[in-house]
């Protein structure tokens, strides 16, 4: 640890923890290490720093939060011995391959506008394929459109068929014994039986 003194500031949930970080980096010249999640609820802010300026750090974030129900504890260790480095050593590792894996795709647009043209290629593709199976709703217009030879429709079509296209149909049936009103608020069984009746008649 370059820095000499660790803040600690305990909290539950991740909205105190974000309003006690707050409070602190903005009262004093201290960084922001980490925001640890030691179980289920509950977080712990640690700031590092000179020992003044993580005193005055805490202090502040304790006077946002104490008061609050999510505030639980915090501490200050001055003069932080190197051999704890070990602690927050893979937390700053981690961070430290994210940035520089962030720097390697910034240096290297070519790498992004080739990842950014598959992207395209991909969802002009996908796209191709769900314009090419599109016509499917054209098996239920068959229905309707049937010879004057064998009936126009029968039970067990009307039965497949969603309610919503059962009025369909019927709105479009002159002859059928129901007003429109009565089509919109029938249950799927009146609308076949009205159907039906039509077949009948022919």
């Amino acid at each position: 640890m370059t820095k000499r003194a660790l803040g600690l500031i305990e909290v539950k949930g991740y909205l105190g923890a974000v309003v006690a970080a707050d409070a602190a980096v903005k009262a004093a010249n201290v960084s922001l290490l980490n925001i640890e999640t030691v179980k289920a609820g509950l977080n712990t802010v640690q700031l590092v720093g000179d020992v003044s300026a993580v005193k005055a750090a805490v202090d502040a974030a304790v006077d946002a939060v104490h008061d609050k129900p999510y505030y639980l504890a915090s501490h200050v260790i001055p003069r932080l011995d190197d051999q704890t480095h070990i602690l927050f050593r893979t937390k700053r590792t981690e961070k430290k391959e994210v940035v520089e894996e962030t720097a390697s795709l910034a240096e290297t647009p070519e790498l992004l506008d080739e990842l950014v043209s598959q992207e395209n290629t991909e969802s002009i593709e996908v796209e191709s394929v769900e314009v090419v199976s599109a016509p499917e709703p054209k098996k239920e217009v068959a229905i309707v459109e049937t010879s004057s030879e064998v009936p126009k429709f029968s039970r067990e079509e009307l039965g497949k068929l969603k309610v919503v296209k059962l009025r369909s149909i019927a709105y479009r049936e002159k002859e059928i014994d129901l007003s429109k009103k009565e089509i919109k608020f029938a249950n799927k069984r009146l609308l076949i039986e009205a159907l039906m009746k039509i077949t009948r008649k022919e």
